[in-house]
Parts: C-alpha cells; structure tokens; sequence
C-alpha cells in the first residue's frame, strides 16, 4: 500500500466518521430542535435571576423550547422573557409558567400544564411565577420538624405524667381494689341469677306456644295481621291526602294573607280614617236630625202646617198657568228672531230706505283696464 492509497483511505474514515458524528448529534442532540419551527410566547417575571438566554423550557420533565431573550419590561416594570416553543407542543390557554431554582443556584423555566380545551395562541404575554427560594423551603421545613419535635414532647411528657398517676392510683388504693374485685364477683353472680330467672321465662313461653288454644288465637291474629295492615296503610294514605290538602290550603290562605299582611299597617290607617269619616258623617247627620225635628223648621212646618202646603200648591198652578200663557209670546220672539237673522237690514235706517231679498248681491264687474299706445323705441345717435 502506497502512501497515496493510505491518505485516501484516511480521509474516507474521517468524512464516515464526521457523518455518522453529525447524525447522532442530529438524532440525540438539540440540533434537531433548533431546525424544527417554533412560536414565540412573552413571560413576564417580577425577577429573573439566573436564567440566560438559551436557557431550555421545560413541561412535565420534557424539553419544549428555550428562551430566546431577557429584557426589562418597560410596560410592567419587571422582566420581560421572549421563549421559543417548538411547534408541535401546544399550550393550552391555562398553562402557567413558573422558575424553579435549585438548591446549587440554577434556574430552569417550566411550564406547568393546563386542563383547558384552548390552546394559548402565538405572540401571547402571560404573567409567570417568581423563583422559590430552596433556603426558604428548608427554614419551613425546619420550622414545621421544630413543631412536631415540641408536640412529641409533649405528648411523651403527657403519657409520663399519666403512667405517673396511674401508678399512684395502684399504690394509694390497692384496699380499694380488692372491695372492686369482690363487688364484680357479687354482680357476676347476680347476674347468672338473672339469666336463670330469663332462661325459666322462656321456658315458660315455649310451653305457651305449645298451647293448642293460644296457637289457634296467634293464628288469627296472624291472618288478620294484613288486613289491619292494609287498613293501616289506607288510613295513613287517607291521613297523608288530608295533610297535603290542608297544607295546600294553607298555602292558599298564605297567598291571600301575604298581601294583606304586607299592607296591614296602610288597611288599618285608612280603617282608622274611615272610622272617624263614619263617626263624624253620624255627629253630622245627628245634627241635621236635630234640625230637621226643630218645631219652627222648615221642613217641621211643611209636614205640620196644611196652609203652606196649600200655598206652594197654588204657586205651582199659576206657575203652570203662566208657562202656558208664554208659549205663543216665545213663539213670536223665535218668529222675529228668525226675520232679523234673514234680514238685519231691518234694524237700521238704510234697510227702513230700501229693502233687500235676504240673498247676497253678485260681485260688481271689473272696470276694463285701458290700452295704452306702444311708443317705438328712440335711439339717439352718439
């Protein structure tokens, strides 16, 4: 082989090599991701500390993006972080973006995944999570075992204290202990006494349902037993229809009431207003009563004097007899009423001198207008 040869087998490694390098950096690097088409979403943080451009978006443990660009928010007065998410991973419209710093300072930016049905759409501005300090999760954390440690104390001190007193119980009233035992044997054995007692009265009840008589006497109560059922259950139907038709009527009367209840205060000013209408209407009509009834009245000496009965009487027939009298006098007033409506003329001096026929004269003709002669014009020479 010779040095030619060598060189170009040389080269044919190092181009295989340099492809098959460049394919898994493709496959198993983040090459890929920065030929793949993204959308760029706007995060708004009160502070970014840590986080750098390049700096790669997290969802559920799985890379999504990275952040393009940090700058300060003039609108907000915050920071203001432009994100590249790659196409194929949708956010929906609830996703929430937060930074999570670790406890050796390092700062990821995740979204948290939504449940909406909406994607969020591209050029969008959310507003995201500030960083939790991992030094403040520890004080809590520290807090919250200081907490428990003391309560455990606590309780143990509790416990003690209780063992303590039990054990003074047992000492100081061991005597007592034995009269305990002796009155549980006392009620143990009243207590077998009992249950002979019970075990003699169901004897005694075995040997009644042996009966033949009170066998018969269950047996018809038994058979009977649906019949009185039945009648139970109808009467209780009966008893519910009742319930719900009285409620019903309750709840009529409660609608009629309601108003009333409503205006009760009005309904009794104006009762109390009508009451004293009435009361003063019958002061007044006593009044007039009095009046009426007065010996030298009006009306007392209508009813009680016959003369001045006779008196309008005969007022009324002359009354009656110069109506009549009347008639032809209005007759002739309507008759003269009706000429000098015709012919007002009548009344002055110039009808008494010439007489009219009650009609309109005809309009008097128009005097014809004189033609005058059309001169020719004169032209004067300039």
């Amino acid at each position: 082989m010779n040095d030619r040869q060598l060189r170009f087998r040389v080269g044919i490694f190092v181009i295989v090599a340099a492809s098959v390098a460049g394919a898994m950096a493709f496959k198993f690097g983040t090459i890929g991701e920065w030929l793949e088409p993204t959308y760029p979403i706007a995060i708004s943080f009160d502070t970014a500390a840590g986080l750098h451009a390049s700096t790669p978006v997290k969802r559920a443990g799985q890379t999504i993006g990275s952040v393009r660009s940090i700058d300060y928010d003039e609108e907000n007065g915050g920071v203001l972080v432009i994100v590249d998410i790659n196409r194929k991973h949708q956010l929906r419209s609830d996703a929430r973006a937060q930074l999570n710093r670790g406890l050796l300072g390092d700062v990821d930016l995740v979204f948290i995944p939504g449940r909406s049905p909406q994607f969020l759409p591209e050029r969008s501005r959310i507003i995201g999570a500030p960083p939790e300090d991992p030094m403040q999760i520890i004080n809590r954390m520290e807090r919250r075992m200081a907490t428990t440690l003391a309560s455990f104390e606590q309780t143990s001190t509790e416990w003690r204290q209780v063992a303590e007193n039990m054990n003074a119980l047992m000492d100081t009233n061991r005597g007592q202990l034995d009269d305990v035992v002796e009155n549980t044997a006392d009620a143990l054995v009243q207590f077998t006494a009992t249950m002979k007692s019970a075990d003699e009265v169901f004897q005694q009840t075995t040997s009644l349902l042996n009966d033949p008589v009170y066998q018969k006497n269950l047996k018809e109560t038994i058979t009977a037993l649906p019949t009185v059922v039945k009648e139970t259950r109808q009467a209780i139907v009966a008893a519910r229809v009742a319930v719900e038709t009285a409620n019903r009527n309750l709840k009529n009367l409660e609608q009629v009431t309601s108003p009333l209840a409503k205006h009760s205060h009005s309904v009794v000013v104006k009762l109390n207003s009508t009451l004293a209408n009435m009361e003063s209407l019958s002061s007044e009509l006593d009044d007039f009563s009095k009046i009426l009834t007065r010996k030298d009245g009006t009306l007392q000496r209508l009813a009680s004097d016959p003369q001045l009965y006779r008196n309008l009487n005969g007022s009324a027939e002359s009354l009656a007899v110069l109506l009549k009298n009347m008639e032809p006098m209005i007759r002739d007033l309507r008759i003269f009423s009706d000429k000098v409506a015709r012919h007002p003329e009548l009344l002055g001096v110039g009808g008494a001198l010439k007489g009219s026929s009650g009609l309109k004269d005809p309009p008097a003709p128009s005097a014809p207008r004189s033609r005058q002669p059309i001169r020719p014009a004169r032209f004067d020479a300039p």
